[in-house]
């Protein structure tokens, strides 16, 4: 069992837990309902906390769900947060079809991000000197209905110029 796994079981004793491995983090799903993150790297701490302040805001201007992480402690160490957030439905996107509704919402997330100015990105704590905002993110999409349900694994900075 995982560091995580142990305090997550301490925080919701009796759930079934998964482990994923998501990017530079420990990720434990929850009963099939709370995604629970540990910061493996050492700059993920602040990482965590960006999205912990940059997430709220930004669920309001993009036209697909986020899930919003919260505090839920520290590890043992004393220093190390770890949140949760619900877990969202859908797969991930593996293409999007050009004119789809789903591709019309992806542009949608694009457009809202490069609408945010750099100085209030900057005070969520978003890395970079440009003044355009961008995200890489994992889109998940209803197959069935051929639309987004969400995004999740957020990475923000500010960039001189679009990728």
């Amino acid at each position: 069992m995982s560091r995580l796994e142990r305090l997550v079981e301490a925080v919701r004793p009796g759930i079934a837990l998964t482990s994923l491995a998501v990017h530079d983090d420990e990720v434990v799903l929850a009963g099939g309902g709370e995604v629970f993150r540990l910061p493996l790297a050492p700059c993920g701490s602040a990482r965590l906390a960006l999205l912990v302040a940059a997430l709220p805001v930004l669920r309001g201007r993009v036209p697909v769900t986020v899930a919003v992480p919260r505090w839920i402690g520290v590890m043992p160490d004393g220093v190390t947060p770890f949140t949760a957030e619900r877990q969202l439905p859908g797969t991930p996107v593996a293409a999007l079809v050009a004119g789809s509704i789903a591709s019309g919402q992806r542009d949608g997330v694009l457009a809202a991000l490069t609408s945010v100015p750099a100085r209030e990105a900057r005070t969520w704590g978003v890395p970079g000197a440009g003044e355009l905002l961008v995200a890489e993110t994992t889109l998940l999409e209803d197959r069935d209905r051929g639309v987004l349900t969400g995004a999740v694994g957020w990475r923000l900075r500010l960039v001189t110029s679009a990728p």
